[in-house]
């Protein structure tokens, strides 16, 4: 929050000098009607960064030409060029350009407001007011000439060095080294139009062969280590009577490497057709009490973070990978979801939690378990108790895939990928991992004990860490309508499409019907799925409730449902329930988490994919997103991103015309590629530097 940001704090009073200075009257602060709090407006009130807060009415603040006594006003982002001059981009469609001498103020990735006047007879944008800089905290690289340092921030569109006073006083910088950094002062609020940049951490060397894993969760303010570990652990809860449930032979079926397991399970058959259902979960929360110093490390991280070649625990290895691990042969404590799964597939109202021990039978790979169910030769021999317990495994994962394919939705089948790396961090490898029957088994599992969590936690306890999905976006489901109107989907009325069951009817409609460009527009109208603390449905899985429970280990939100379940079982002194601040963090470690994985992936795509430039390698990309400036795919065979340009698909390019609204690309009006298609392209350069890969098409449009 920008209350707690002191960069932010110092840039808005700079902020508000110019704007005294320039005339212009001063950002008004109206009363947060959610919180009771001044709203200084950096932020809406749904948490995202706003385009200057919460000032005026954006269409009366564009007009009003009496306050700003400038003229016609203009409100967007600063796109910089090669060239020296830049742009000021409003919107998808409306442009304007930006002088040498007006750039050297402004930074690529500001937003600003700008006063459009036309001079000797072009229209361009005055730089008037700065609404949020495009830099704040960041990472880059140093340079150092005559005993000056400057930093590169290593943001797309940065290709300057900018002068630096360097605050590192435990190592002496070198050329190369990657720094933390802060923009202290930006060139339009300060006299002499520079901007200040302070050089606040180092963190690795230029050629440290492990940069690209400490600059990216160094850029996200993620941990780079595990919690440290503590000489002894105590179980807390050896007073509780539990079950003994070590004569069943659960089972856990995960990746052969994974050491965290926090998922064991165990079913049988009760009569010819229904199923009995047993999901024993890891219990750290047996060690880890709600005030210990564990668990405020636990919030403050939320997650694990898993990322290509190194992951990093939420708690500490000696209780993720030792004492709450469920080794096999191993007796560990563990709560226990125990579920009936009906003959058609659905989930009864019969569902208990149970305190337990158990004692995995098995550390299973979901390759052998799959080889071994599909009949393949393997060198995978089950013990005949633990033989029966996989097939009725199986046949529970197959009801429940027929009742969800015809009552909810399934996911797509799509793979993941496997980097393999070598001793010195390289990408040597990428493998396909695709879903096979022992994942499915494992999936559906956790799916029906996460529902079944939902549905305890709603009746019994009225709140938990709730993950829901709202369906389509209400406030654009005009535009949903428009799309469905004319095709053979079975809801085309806004009042089914905004219910979980239109919702879930339009899904699998799509599905069946394969229609992947039609599923994708649908897609950028979907509403974005969170946690709550209250409960809610997930239309995208088709669940009343959905809180999951089964990750303790890995998940801060699965640790606060375990406590909240083994209150609803004893009924003793009730856990805390988060607040909304601590939800609010932990949605957004989820996504830092993501960015952090997907720039390590980035930064090890642009070393591997090098080597298939000259021999001209062929990869089917799937079309997932179009631009005027050209497509962007998804190459199937590794899962990496390239971004063709509009010249390598049409020579012409005034003949070229991508549109993001229509998801399609035009050449002389007429459509020749859409979302959700797939192309043959080649892999034509990439940039170490921004980590990019530009693609071409196998066959060029003429």
């Amino acid at each position: 929050m920008l209350l707690d940001n002191p960069v932010l704090l110092q840039l808005k009073r700079q902020s508000e000098e110019a704007r005294k200075a320039a005339g212009l009257p001063p950002l008004s602060y109206e009363e947060d009607e959610n919180s009771g709090k001044k709203n200084d407006g950096s932020r809406k009130r749904d948490g995202r960064r706003a385009n200057g807060g919460e000032r005026h009415d954006k269409d009366s603040r564009k007009n009003n030409s009496a306050a700003y006594a400038y003229g016609n006003m203009k409100e967007g982002m600063v796109k910089a060029t090669d060239k020296g001059y830049g742009f000021l981009e409003v919107d998808l469609k409306e442009s304007y350009f930006i002088s040498p001498p007006n750039m050297k103020k402004l930074l690529p990735g500001d937003r600003i407001i700008a006063r459009i006047s036309e001079t000797a007879g072009r229209t361009q944008a005055y730089p008037v007011e700065l609404t949020e800089p495009a830099l704040t905290r960041f990472v880059g690289r140093v340079s150092i000439a005559n005993n000056r340092v400057s930093v590169l921030p290593d943001r797309p569109g940065f290709k300057n060095y900018m002068r630096a006073k360097n605050l590192v006083t435990d190592h002496k910088l070198k050329e190369g080294d990657w720094v933390l950094a802060t923009l202290s002062q930006h060139a339009m609020n300060t006299g002499n139009g520079e901007h200040l940049i302070e050089v606040t951490e180092y963190i690795t060397a230029g050629d440290d062969p492990e940069a690209p894993w400490w600059v990216v969760l160094k850029e996200a303010n993620l941990p780079n280590k595990a919690p440290d570990d503590l000489d002894s652990y105590v179980f807390h809860e050896s007073g509780i009577e539990r079950k003994d449930y070590t004569a069943l032979p659960f089972v856990t079926i995960d990746s052969s490497k994974t050491k965290d397991m926090d998922d064991a399970v165990y079913a049988e058959r009760i009569g010819e057709s229904e199923y009995l259902m047993y999901v024993a979960i890891a219990d750290p929360t047996g060690y880890i009490s709600e005030k210990d110093p564990l668990n405020a490390e636990a919030a403050r991280r939320a997650f694990s973070i898993y990322l290509p070649g190194r992951d990093i625990p939420m708690l500490p290895r000696k209780l993720s990978e030792d004492l709450c691990s469920l080794w096999n042969d191993e007796v560990r404590p563990a709560l226990v979801g125990v579920f009936k799964i009906g003959a058609d597939g659905s989930l009864s109202d019969d569902i208990s939690f149970e305190f337990a021990n158990i004692k995995s039978r098995g550390k299973l790979a979901y390759d052998d378990v799959s080889d071994y169910l599909e009949g393949k030769e393997t060198a995978f021999k089950p013990d005949p108790d633990v033989a029966e317990v996989l097939h009725i495994l199986e046949e529970f994962q197959k009801i429940r895939c027929a009742y969800r394919s015809t009552h909810a939705s399934l996911f797509r089948d799509k793979p993941d990928y496997e980097f393999i790396l070598d001793e010195k961090g390289a990408l040597t490898e990428i493998k396909q991992v695709f879903r096979r029957i022992a994942n499915k088994i494992i999936e559906e599992a956790m799916i029906a004990a996460n529902a079944c969590a939902g549905a305890f936690l709603a009746k019994n306890c009225g709140s938990g860490i709730f993950n829901v999905h709202a369906g389509f976006d209400a406030e654009k489901i005009k535009d949903v309508v428009a799309l469905v109107r004319d095709t053979e989907a079975p809801v085309k009325e806004a009042e089914q499409l905004l219910t979980m069951d239109g919702f879930c009817a339009l899904k699998r409609w799509l599905d069946a019907d394969d229609n992947v460009y039609l599923d994708a527009r649908l897609r950028k109208y979907y509403s974005y799925a969170s946690m709550s603390l209250t409960p809610g449905p997930h239309f995208g899985m088709g669940l009343d409730y959905y809180a999951t429970w089964t990750s303790p280990i890995r998940k801060y939100g699965d640790m606060i449902n375990h406590r909240l379940i083994k209150y609803c079982i004893l009924k003793n002194e009730k856990p805390n329930v988060p607040d909304e601040d601590l939800l609010n963090s932990m949605n957004l470690a989820k996504k830092q988490n993501r960015i952090a994985e997907r720039g390590v992936k980035d930064w090890l795509y642009v070393e591997y994919l090098r080597q298939f430039i000259e021999p001209k390698t062929e990869f089917q990309g799937e079309i997932f997103d179009i631009s005027r400036g050209g497509i962007r795919v998804r190459l199937f065979e590794n899962g990496a991103v390239a971004f063709i340009p509009s010249p390598l698909i049409c020579g012409d390019r005034l003949r070229a015309d991508g549109d993001s609204q229509t998801g399609r690309f035009y050449i002389d009006k007429k459509v020749v590629f859409e979302l959700g298609q797939f192309v043959p392209v080649r892999i034509k350069e990439v940039n170490v530097s921004t980590r990019s890969v530009i693609g071409e098409l196998v066959n060029p449009v003429d």
